[in-house]
């Protein structure tokens, strides 16, 4: 069985994000195994605010995790392609991965640096809370796909 985690920095503050964030959590239930991580958030200056951020996750991350940052510079994939990478991670051995959605200043270099993929979600700038429902729909998005049911193409 594939299992996520998803490092989160921060708790999701609006009711609404929360609703959908646990409506896809649940329906991920019997794809895969997964765990939110809140990492609490920094303080300071912009930069050392993504330093101490990146410093909570990176000592979380084991040496063989694979891991995905989400990026605004980082490449565009469609819910195929995202599903296709998890089929061909799964040839390859890897059934898990962590998935990295920075606080309100982004991510520092150093965690982007150990990421073993930088994905995009559109070139549209959307808030960290709200990419976070974004991504667990993505996830169940995939998982569909790989499975051959038919939520993408009803």
């Amino acid at each position: 069985m594939r299992s996520f985690r998803l490092f989160f920095v921060g708790r999701t503050k609006e009711a609404y994000l929360k609703e959908g964030i646990n409506l896809y959590l649940k329906r991920l239930v019997p794809y895969s195994k997964v765990e939110v991580v809140e990492v609490k958030e920094g303080s300071g200056d912009p930069s050392q605010v993504m330093a101490q951020e990146a410093e909570r996750i990176l000592a979380q991350l084991g040496p063989q995790a694979y891991v995905v940052v989400l990026d605004e510079a980082g490449s565009a994939k469609g819910s195929v392609e995202l599903s296709e990478l998890f089929q061909k991670l799964s040839l390859f051995g890897t059934s898990h991965l962590d998935f990295v959605v920075g606080g309100a200043w982004g991510i520092a270099p150093a965690l982007k640096e150990r990421a073993n993929l930088k994905l995009s979600f559109s070139k549209f700038t959307f808030t960290h809370q709200m990419i976070r429902l974004l991504l667990v729909e993505q996830l169940y998005r995939a998982m569909t796909l790989v499975k051959g049911e038919k939520y993408h193409n009803p």
